[in-house]
Order: structure tokens, then sequence, then C-alpha cells
């Protein structure tokens, strides 16, 4: 079996329009982060918790007014049960997350995550149907757990999926075509060809700011170069962990980071007890220090680039994007890696890397449909 990767197609970003007969195929994308995993089909887009756990029946099953597959998932695979998402993390005693240390847990873990996200989008049950599934994961899991990943995921899966709240079953029957995986970030940049109109590969770092870590990610001549390509734990928990130590001096009450993080998208006052704090002056004292720390990992990968490399944009994107760009961005500018003209953050960089990965899925359909039909 071929393992896709980037090369193959890295000068050939205008695939065509899908025709009826591709329409039997349906092309996902999905982002296994390591805070949660996106996933994009056509109109509909959705998150899950990157977590598996066991499952745990002293939990208390049906009193939720949150009936949705996202947050009650079980699945069952191989006679196995599994908690996913965020039933895993409120209900499991035993709980695995999905990637960390800027790399997946195992080729088992992800599978579970790719196939308990197709099971939330496939709504036919016992129906035999065919996917293109792009799948991004953190940067510095290697070329083979890549290929390993692919090979697991490529072949016919049955399954069965329940949900927790309502107690519905799906029997899910599906059959994965083709799996190309590769780095998240590569999903954004792909995107950003895309969206923009743009027919040829350009030089770009990509910088994708999760809650775990920040992945950075170097192409040139549209191949992704491992040696300027890394991870640093420099991200969004970072942040909130040194704000939640302050507010916990502060306050006396002891303070979630995951729970602050969500606050600190949406603003920087933060209530806690019934009293209000605006901590405004402390995000941005410690957002400008770990955007300085994550421009010194920058400033080392960036060394290994080929001389010839001339990088037209720096793309920021992920979560992390709404509390730390505006930081990274002065950064990057302060230290004249670029310009503001050349920064480029996409719409919807929560989603981003799972729409490019829809769309990369597509090139793959189309690829291979038109390969068997002149076969």
């Amino acid at each position: 079996m071929k393992v896709w990767n980037c090369s193959s197609f890295r000068n050939s970003f205008g695939a065509k329009k899908m025709s009826r007969k591709n329409l039997s195929i349906r092309c996902v994308g999905i982002d296994l982060g390591t805070s949660t995993i996106k996933t994009s089909f056509g109109g509909k887009r959705f998150r899950l918790a990157s977590i598996i756990g066991e499952p745990n029946p002293a939990g208390f099953v049906g009193v939720t007014q949150d009936t949705s597959w996202e947050n009650n998932l079980i699945i069952t695979i191989d006679k196995e049960e599994w908690y996913v998402g965020e039933l895993a993390r409120v209900q499991s005693v035993l709980k695995i997350p999905l990637a960390r240390e800027g790399k997946v847990k195992g080729i088992k873990e992800a599978k579970i995550a790719v196939l308990s996200a197709l099971g939330v989008l496939h709504s036919e049950s016992n129906q035999d149907v065919k996917y293109v599934v792009g799948t991004g994961v953190p940067v510095a899991t290697s070329n083979t757990e890549m290929q390993e990943l692919s090979k697991a995921i490529v072949g016919r899966h049955k399954y069965v999926i329940k949900n927790d709240a309502t107690g519905e079953v799906r029997k899910i029957n599906i059959h994965i075509v083709a799996s190309p995986v590769l780095p998240e970030p590569y999903g954004c940049y792909y995107y950003v060809l895309k969206s923009r109109g743009i027919k040829r590969a350009f030089d770009a770092v990509i910088i994708d700011i999760g809650f775990g870590t920040t992945d950075i990610l170097s192409i040139h001549k549209g191949a992704i170069v491992r040696p300027a390509s890394g991870s640093t734990p420099d991200a969004i928990d970072t942040v909130a962990e040194k704000i939640a130590s302050f507010l916990e001096e502060q306050t006396g009450h002891i303070i979630k980071a995951e729970s602050l993080a969500a606050v600190l998208e949406k603003g920087t006052k933060v209530t806690i007890s019934g009293a209000s704090y605006d901590i405004k002056p402390q995000l941005e004292k410690v957002a400008r220090f770990v955007a300085e720390s994550i421009i010194d990992t920058l400033d080392r990968l960036l060394r290994n680039l080929p001389p010839q490399a001339s990088i037209k944009y720096y793309i920021l994107t992920g979560g992390g994007t709404y509390i730390l760009g505006k930081y990274l961005r002065e950064a990057l500018i302060h230290r004249r890696y670029t310009t503001r003209e050349q920064i480029l953050i996409p719409d919807d960089p929560v989603m981003a890397n799972a729409i490019g990965f829809e769309l990369v899925a597509k090139y793959f359909a189309e690829k291979k449909l038109s390969a068997s039909s002149k076969s």
C-alpha cells in the first residue's frame, strides 16, 4: 500500500472539481490535537476532547441535559469499549491523552480517535460507505509513525458507537480507501493556499499554537523541512498556569488552568466566587514572555532551513492564536523576521487544520478515482 505524503502533491494544489461519480466517497479532515480532535466534513465541524478512557459503569448515565454525540460518546472496537472525549474526561478513572510531548500517544489510540470522529459523522447505521480521511498529527510524530497510522486507518471497519446520554446505538460499517497522514500545521498551509487561490507552493513557516504544545512547521518548495520543524511546550497552558497561580495567591481558591484558558479566549475579566478580577496586566506580561520563548525555539529551528529558502509568509493558527497571536506578531516584527503584511491568520484558526485536511482528502479522492477509471 502506498503511504501518502505532502511531496506527492506539493505543486498540484488545483485539484479538479468532484464529479458525480466521486460523490460516493466522503472526504473528511481530522486534526488530532493535544487538547481537541477537530473534524471537518462539508458544513459540519465539531470538536472532541483529546482523551480516551476506560468505561466507568458507576458513572451517571442519562442525567445530563447535553445529549450530543460529541460529549457522550462510547465506542466498541474489537470487543473493547472506550469512553471518548468529554465523557472520558468527566467519567473515566483511567484517562489516556491522545497526544503528548508533541506527538501521538500511540497508533491504537489515534485509530480509536479517528474512528470515533467518523462514527459521529456516520448517521447511517450498518450502511457500507467509502471515506478518504485526511489526518493531521503533532509535528514531533515521526514519519514511521505517520505511515503506521495510515496503514491502521485504511481498510474496512465495523464497530459500534453509543450515546451514553440517550442510549442510542449505531452500528458503523465503513471502508476507508485512502488516508494521507501529515503534520497538523500542513492542513492550515493547504487551506491558505486553496482559500487564496494560490496555484503553486510557497516557502512558509506555520506556527500552530495549541493548549499543550506549539508546533512549528517549515515548508520549502511545498515540502516539509523536518530539521527546521518541531514543537515547544510553551503554549496556552503555560500562560494559563502562570495566571492561575497568580489568581490562587489573590483569592485563595484553586484555579484549573484548562478552565481558565477557555475564559481567556473571551477576555481578561475572570469571576471567582462572585468577585470579578481584571487580569489584563498579568496576561500581557505572561503572554509576551511566552511569545518570546516560542520565537527563541523558532530561531533555533530556522537555522536548519536550506540557504536558498525564502519565507514568504508566517502563518499563525490554532486555538491559542486568540490569546497569543497578537504577541507573536509583535515579536516576529520586532525581531525582524518578517513584516506585518507577511503574517497571515486564517479565518477560523481553530478549525483551519481540519478544513485543510478535508481539502487534502478531496484531492486524494479525485486522484484515486481518476487512477481507477484509467485502469
